[in-house]
């Protein structure tokens, strides 16, 4: 659970350094620009997650998401209280945790709030079975959000980026003995299942 781990560490941080009463210019400073740096790589990630892109890596884009708002928990922590609109934005990113809890506490709220707490906090499970040098096909399982596994292929694109198309293949239940056989340079027999229960798709590449 990194994205529990890292906000769990940045919020108990905070909160440490607002007991403490901690006062230390070159830490908030230095804290700011990892801030602001999370804030721009967050924001790159939403744009490439809107055109069918992301960066390499299956958790790539959550670690910035979590390295943004646990990095605006701590400057809550060592920043002084105010009433401007930078204090209440560090106040909105601080106080999100107390919203859920609020959200559970709520009957009318819980069921939206506990799916909501599970997409935030949740890592998926990932796991990729290579294709070639230049594409895979990933499956990806979000625990009791969605029991079947949803599968993509991940094409390799401009160095630091891989292109996602989701959904490739549509299994009704979770799969067994998964197999890959490349026919040709431009497509990929996909097979999986035992005996009569076997089934098989082909996949068109790049």
């Amino acid at each position: 659970m990194v994205t529990l781990t890292i906000l769990t560490i940045s919020f108990l941080t905070a909160v440490s350094c607002k007991i403490k009463k901690v006062k230390s210019p070159v830490a908030l400073a230095l804290t700011w620009y990892a801030h602001i740096i999370f804030l721009f790589f967050s924001i790159v990630c939403l744009l490439l997650m809107i055109n069918g892109y992301g960066f390499k890596g299956t958790q790539t884009e959550r670690v910035f998401f979590t390295l943004y708002a646990g990095s605006g928990m701590v400057l809550y922590g060592l920043s002084k209280p105010g009433t401007d609109a930078r204090y209440a934005y560090l106040t909105a990113l601080f106080g999100f945790p107390f919203v859920l809890l609020f959200g559970l506490i709520i009957p009318p709220l819980r069921i939206l709030t506990l799916v909501v707490t599970l997409t935030l906090l949740s890592d998926s499970d990932f796991r990729r079975y290579t294709i070639d040098d230049d594409h895979a096909l990933q499956s990806k399982t979000s625990g009791i959000l969605s029991v079947t596994p949803t599968y993509s292929l991940i094409t390799d694109k401009y160095w630091l980026f891989e292109e996602i198309t989701p959904d490739v293949i549509k299994p009704q239940h979770a799969i067994s003995n998964l197999r890959l056989k490349k026919r040709g340079a431009d497509s990929v027999l996909v097979q999986w299942g035992y005996g009569k229960m076997r089934k098989d798709t082909l996949l068109a590449l790049e």
